[in-house]
């Protein structure tokens, strides 16, 4: 019997858990020190006190339902409620409450960091949620009528109209290329944002070139009046993900129109060589302002007052994901009257001579 009352008093002095006896008067008649341990309220400061004195409002009623069903004598099993700290903060407790005679004997452990936890994984899943729903408008609902769309302006450009109308068809074909643009971007600032980044499918391009200056006919054709002149060197196979880079060229081009003097003809070139690919894209205009230089591929920045309206400031962002996802760099340089976003990603196919 000594021993056994030696072993209990150990375990209630040593246990991790909150073990104590409440009389029926709600009131704590005995507390072990885990209580001080994890509430920093000290032994005396808790016994005498009822129990409503340390509970958060909000559980009131439901505590107080759980006491009269013990005070009846029916165990409770798992029950939680949120106690105050001597910080004012709260800690949720899970309670196991049996009667003896006059008083209540509990067994109460901490919860709070599962607690914690699980809305972790909850918030973590509304997220995802949140995330397919979002892609799910920007790819479907958003990106297939607005293909229809530009199938359609395409299709009236080909038959024979009125000046009139190819003018206005000609913008309807600018903007559906910039809507186009700001989806494609908005997607991967999404899956960026929440955690996918920017997948690559790497591949052999058989013919970049030809690739590139299909970008840069798009974009002539869409911007009408922009000149661009396109030059290539192409040593080898360029291996990398070529939709992605034809990505980067478009956003870069789009950059170059929205922000150069119109009129003034846009230079890329695109060099492969040594298993390096490098692209330029050279406009003229205004020189990028140096307080703008640390932010220039930050999401939503759009270089200034002067900057376009039509835009999210999101594609020098994308291209700069793009890039890094490649293992590359992306930079820019400024003169008097030349701004230059020169690209540099290793392209060699693997297994390929040195």
């Amino acid at each position: 019997m000594l021993e056994e009352s030696r072993i209990a008093t150990n375990t209630w002095r040593v246990s991790p858990d909150l073990m104590c006896i409440i009389d029926r008067d709600g009131c704590f008649a005995a507390v072990n020190p885990a209580w001080t341990a994890t509430l920093g309220w000290a032994e005396d400061e808790i016994v005498g006190q009822p129990y409503l004195h340390f509970l958060h409002a909000g559980d009131v009623d439901r505590s107080n339902g759980a006491f009269e069903e013990v005070k009846s004598g029916k165990p409770v099993l798992r029950f939680e409620n949120r106690y105050r700290t001597t910080d004012g903060d709260y800690r949720w407790f899970s309670w196991v409450a049996v009667p003896e005679g006059e008083h209540f004997y509990c067994i109460v452990r901490d919860v709070t960091d599962e607690k914690q936890r699980d809305e972790v994984i909850q918030a973590q899943r509304d997220e995802a949620m949140l995330r397919e729903q979002f892609l799910a408008v920007l790819g479907h609902d958003l990106r297939n009528p607005l293909s229809s769309v530009i199938s359609g302006v395409n299709l009236l450009l080909r038959e024979e109209q009125s000046e009139r109308s190819l003018q206005v068809l000609r913008h309807m074909q600018a903007s559906g290329a910039r809507m186009a643009e700001l989806v494609t971007n908005m997607m991967d600032f999404a899956r960026v944002r929440l955690g996918d980044g920017i997948g690559l499918e790497r591949a052999v391009i058989p013919d970049f070139a030809g690739e590139a200056a299909e970008i840069v006919q798009e974009i002539q054709t869409a911007f009408d009046g922009t000149v661009i002149e396109l030059t290539t060197d192409i040593r080898g196979e360029v291996y990398c993900d070529g939709p992605r880079i034809m990505q980067v060229l478009s956003n870069l081009l789009g950059n170059a129109v929205t922000h150069g003097d119109p009129g003034d003809p846009i230079q890329v070139d695109a060099v492969f060589s040594d298993g390096r690919l490098k692209i330029s894209v050279c406009n003229s205009g205004q020189p990028i302002p140096a307080s703008s230089l640390d932010t220039l591929y930050q999401p939503f920045f759009k270089g200034g007052s002067q900057s376009s309206p039509h835009g999210l400031g999101l594609g020098l962002f994308i291209s700069s994901e793009i890039v890094s996802a490649h293992g590359g760099e992306i930079g820019v340089t400024c003169d008097e009257d030349i701004v230059c976003f020169n690209v540099d990603i290793p392209a060699r196919k693997p297994g390929a001579g040195r």
